[in-house]
């Protein structure tokens, strides 16, 4: 006889039979009739099933303590392939399993289901808030720190299967989240000759599955191939959860390098008698031969960051970004070469940038210093000179990064604002046509965020 959610686990090999929302598990039914444990739809079963559960909490408070192995369930001998993985997320209170006493390892996770088991394992203090704790407590803190953002899901219902290639999106991007060393470029780009299906994957999943094949997270198929669009199922994801707990823990991970309030924080005051001297940054250039990590590693190397002052020791003001802002297009002019193929690959607190990425972030990065405090918001009434845009068309997929050159664009009117992008027709663009008058559209608005170094 089993709980719905598995209980509190007071041993690494047992557990206690509370009732089923002693976890704080899905209170409502999930989509699809899958989760990461469900209720069953008989009544006279599940009340029966509601007082033994009972029973055994009132023998626990008795003293009359009763353990249940994690990983009993019927469908999941000792012998099972995933036995002590499924075990261990069953203790963690990571997943559960279903009222008949079986697990269903082979039954599809969907994203609703990966993204409550990953706010279990890794975000249990901010689900903690939401009361019923379910699939949508789930998604709506995978959203707040972008663990789904390059994946379909934005394309498909929460209910639908996790192909395994977006498994490896949302591990990679809960990764940069948490601050985890990433292999060298050297290193993951090595993966690519394993895997016979390779161009099958999707472009922008591609670096993810790299990543997550070379530090083991995910392995091949039988066939020589990833299999990038096969489902992942149950046993699997409690697999490659504990494997992903074990990387970050072992790999400098930390409690998340965004904090997410409901706006930005406020500019820090300049401390006294710490004010910067004045100096003159390197050019923000591509030199000879330089890819865009490389340029950054050369012009941070004399970059720093003091609370309340541009990297350059001026003060942060809005005509201070914008003269730095006017060396940038002095030194990458309109047009200048930065597409998908050549000019990206830069990594920094804002996470992994390819092609117009990776000019969002260093340009920020070279603003305010690389370890400037990152603020991710979506109150575009406050938004500023030097923010960098994630704009996201929820209804056609589209996405885009921008730097804000201006708060005015006066081609466009009232309530536009001007910009700077990279991988623009494959170029540096500066002429800023007004994309944010988009913003006031459901569609963008819900998949757009502003990261603010201010």
């Amino acid at each position: 006889m089993r709980s719905l959610f598995g209980g509190v686990g007071f041993h690494t090999r047992h557990r206690f039979m509370f009732p089923a929302d002693s976890l704080g598990g899905e209170l409502s039914p999930p989509p699809s009739g899958e989760s990461a444990g469900l209720h069953d739809k008989g009544d006279s079963r599940r009340m029966k099933k509601q007082i033994t559960a009972f029973a055994l909490a009132l023998a626990l408070c008795l003293g009359l303590a009763v353990p249940v192995s994690a990983a009993g369930f019927s469908d999941v001998p000792a012998s099972h392939w995933a036995y002590e993985q499924i075990n261990r997320a069953v203790t963690d209170g990571i997943v559960g399993g279903y009222q008949d006493g079986t697990f269903r390892p082979a039954a599809p996770v969907s994203y609703a289901a990966f993204s409550l088991m990953l706010a279990r394992a890794f975000y249990s203090g901010e689900l903690a808030a939401y009361p019923n704790g379910g699939t949508e407590a789930g998604e709506a803190i995978m959203n707040r720190h972008n663990i789904l953002r390059d994946t379909g899901r934005m394309s498909r219902s929460s209910s639908s299967d996790l192909p395994r290639e977006d498994m490896a999106q949302c591990m990679y991007n809960l990764l940069l989240d948490k601050g985890a060393k990433i292999p060298p470029d050297t290193e993951y780009v090595k993966s690519i000759g394993s895997m016979s299906d390779f161009q099958n994957i999707n472009l922008s999943c591609r670096r993810a599955v790299m990543v997550c094949y070379t530090i083991g997270l995910l392995g091949g198929q039988k066939d020589g191939g990833f299999g990038p669009q096969n489902s992942m199922n149950r046993a699997q994801a409690a697999v490659v959860i504990g494997r992903l707990q074990d990387y970050i823990q072992g790999n400098g991970g930390t409690a998340g390098v965004v904090e997410i309030p409901s706006g930005p924080e406020p500019k820090a005051p300049p401390q006294a008698g710490n004010t910067p001297e004045v100096k003159e940054l390197p050019a923000f250039k591509l030199m000879d031969g330089e890819n865009v990590q490389q340029m950054m590693a050369r012009v941070m190397a004399n970059v720093t960051y003091t609370p309340g002052y541009l990297s350059n020791g001026q003060p942060i003001t809005e005509d201070n970004i914008k003269a730095l802002l006017a060396e940038i297009e002095t030194s990458m002019p309109e047009g200048t070469p930065w597409d998908e193929d050549d000019r990206f690959n830069y990594s920094g607190k804002l996470g992994y940038g390819g092609a117009c990425n990776s000019w969002g972030y260093a340009v920020s990065d070279y603003l305010f210093g690389k370890e400037a405090p990152l603020t991710k918001h979506q109150n575009f009434d406050q938004l500023k000179v030097g923010d960098v845009v994630w704009m996201k068309n929820s209804a056609t997929n589209y996405s885009h990064v921008y730097v804000v050159t201006s708060l005015t664009n006066p081609y466009w009117g009232e309530g536009t604002y001007s910009t700077c992008d990279g991988n623009n027709d494959n170029g540096v663009s500066w002429e800023g046509h007004g994309r944010f008058t988009t913003f006031d559209k459901p569609e963008v608005s819900s998949g757009t965020y502003i990261y603010s170094r201010y």
